[in-house]
């Protein structure tokens, strides 16, 4: 079972970051955390956002960062929804995620259990410090269930436990709408034209359809159902910054070329890695959490739906990488290049290239799940490691030992693996 891990004990001051807890790891590798506060209209925004540093010598404060405004709640509202006629949850679960090749609450494989225990959630940190963030978690929690507290305020308390890991924050913004995994619509009843007979439709609107049949003649077409998935917008994210890549990419491309290369694959979209509408220097996203609170009528099974999509964009971004590789290992091969000419090819190590993780809370509780897809099939699967109530002092301290290890995986095997693969580029 993936809950019974081994405990390892050490201890954090307050201006150690959370690589120092951990170890084998060396450096200070910069991870970003992307903090975003959605409310609902009756609630004012938090405060905007900040990007930080995470050496602890150069730990700064929000208010020696620029301000931008956080969106409202209606721009919110229509960035989560894509269509005038919003299905139900469970509609769009049965529908639209189902259509997306996006299995939620599936078992978990033996060899991705196998791998999460052995290379993820195994010496688990205990020391002081994880006790008294728990113990801080834990009593704020209890402050607000004796309210009828919001999704703001939740968000606000695991966030602020993230910064405790020396992990800082900026406000989210929304994804790019095209790195969603495709959506395969059904095929009209009546085909409108013979070469469009065998073809699946993408996403065809309804005034498409309205100026189609007001060209042609005859009774109305039947209606096609389109399905859409709504964009992600995760209220915290976690992912690699430029300049801790930069700094990673440097020994192997230089620091003018290191500096330059993300950007130009992102501009040319041969590979966008940052998957923000306007890109905010976070790459390669494999923590998100989508927070909800039942006093304001949210619940975790819409938390998990839009979780579902967000991990399986992150996990998008992440084949998109591989397929780079492989592209361009094509190439060598056509070229007749030999593998001694050009050094050992790298390639992104199967269970670590297509897997990340998400938190869905409804209030005190708090769900981490797991994203993974297989390289040679187009499913994306999402299953449940752990469910805790941070009202439940041990169950605290269970949950930030569980965040504790995706966080220093994502700093280390998966960082590592990301490298290996541009480096190769």
């Amino acid at each position: 079972m993936l809950a019974n891990s081994n405990t390892q004990t050490g201890v954090l001051s307050d201006g150690d970051s959370l690589v120092t807890a951990v170890p084998g790891y060396q450096g200070n590798p910069t991870v970003l955390v992307e903090h975003t506060k959605e409310h609902d209209e009756s609630i004012q925004p938090l405060s905007p956002f900040a990007l930080f540093d995470m050496f602890p010598q150069q730990t700064a404060s929000l208010s020696d960062v620029p301000i931008i405004p956080p969106p409202s709640t209606r721009s919110s509202q229509r960035s989560r929804s894509s269509s005038p006629s919003r299905p139900s949850d469970a509609q769009y679960r049965a529908g639209h995620l189902r259509r997306a090749n996006i299995f939620v609450d599936n078992d978990i494989p033996t060899d991705i259990c196998d791998y999460a225990d052995e290379k993820i959630f195994c010496d688990m940190m205990d020391d002081a410090h994880l006790h008294q963030m728990a113990e801080k978690l834990w009593s704020k929690s209890k402050e607000l269930v004796k309210k009828p507290s919001g999704e703001a305020e939740w968000t606000e308390a695991l966030h602020t436990t993230i910064d405790e890991f020396k992990f800082k924050g900026l406000e989210a913004q929304d994804w790019r709408e095209d790195l969603k995994p495709p959506v395969y619509n059904p095929q009209p009843t009546i085909p409108r034209k013979r070469s469009q007979s065998h073809c699946l439709v993408h996403e065809i609107s309804a005034s498409d359809r309205h100026s189609s049949h007001a060209a042609g003649s005859g009774p109305p077409l039947p209606a096609t159902p389109v399905f859409k998935l709504k964009n992600p917008r995760p209220d915290i994210c976690v992912g690699l910054s430029d300049e801790s890549l930069v700094n990673d990419l440097e020994p192997k491309k230089g620091r003018s070329a290191a500096r330059s290369f993300l950007l130009d694959l992102q501009d040319t979209t041969s590979l966008v890695s940052d998957p923000h509408v306007t890109p905010l220097g976070l790459r390669f996203p494999f923590l998100i959490v989508e927070a909800k609170a039942g006093s304001t009528g949210g619940n975790l099974y819409q938390a998990q739906n839009q979780a579902a999509v967000g991990g399986s964009t992150a996990l998008q971004i992440l084949r998109n990488l591989s397929e780079l590789k492989s592209a361009q290992n094509l190439d060598w091969e056509s070229q007749g290049s030999s593998q001694a000419s050009i050094g050992p090819i790298e390639t992104l190590p199967d269970l670590i290239s297509h897997m990340v993780f998400s938190v869905t809370t409804e209030g005190p509780i708090h769900e981490l799940w797991l994203h993974f897809r297989r390289p040679s099939e187009e499913d994306f699967y999402m299953v449940c490691i752990g469910a805790w109530r941070t009202t439940v002092k041990d169950d605290t301290l269970n949950l930030l030992r569980y965040l504790w290890a995706v966080l220093r995986w994502g700093n280390g095997e998966f960082r590592d693996s990301i490298v290996d693969a541009l480096g190769a580029l």
